[in-house]
């Protein structure tokens, strides 16, 4: 099997899973393309892996652009009621994109949602790194 394929295949099902688990309409898994050249630390693109999104709850929120919620900053400016990420880290500890949840209801994640998105993180840091 191509691993390519599967890789995107997994990470499609870490983000149907992390919506599912979070009862959200919305769960991204998010990569970042970093420019090098200035130190590593500039974002320079989002590559986005793989989205869940519901799909009634997209048709009636065409302002919302799902692809920035792989960058806080900018889904921030969307006017959630609920957004929160964690970040997806390399082996050395450096962020390389984000896992990130949003929904209509305000509200706060639990412990335990917290401990999902983190756990969907480092399944996600794991599959693109094999």
């Amino acid at each position: 099997m191509n691993r390519v394929i599967s890789v995107e295949q997994d990470l499609e099902l870490l983000a149907n899973l992390a919506a599912r688990l979070l009862e959200t309409p919305v769960a991204t898994i998010s990569f970042y393309d970093i420019d090098d050249a200035g130190g590593g630390d500039l974002i320079d693109a989002i590559s986005h892996a793989a989205t869940s999104c519901d799909e009634s709850w997209a048709a009636s929120h065409p302002d919302i652009d799902i692809k920035q919620l792989g960058s806080p900053r900018n889904a921030m400016t969307q006017h959630l009621g609920l957004y929160a990420s964690v970040p997806i880290r390399n082996g050395s500890g450096g962020t390389i994109g984000m896992v990130a949840c949003a929904d209509d209801d305000a509200r706060d994640l639990g412990d335990q949602q917290l401990d999902i998105l983190k756990n969907i993180a480092a399944i996600a840091s794991a599959v693109v790194q094999s």
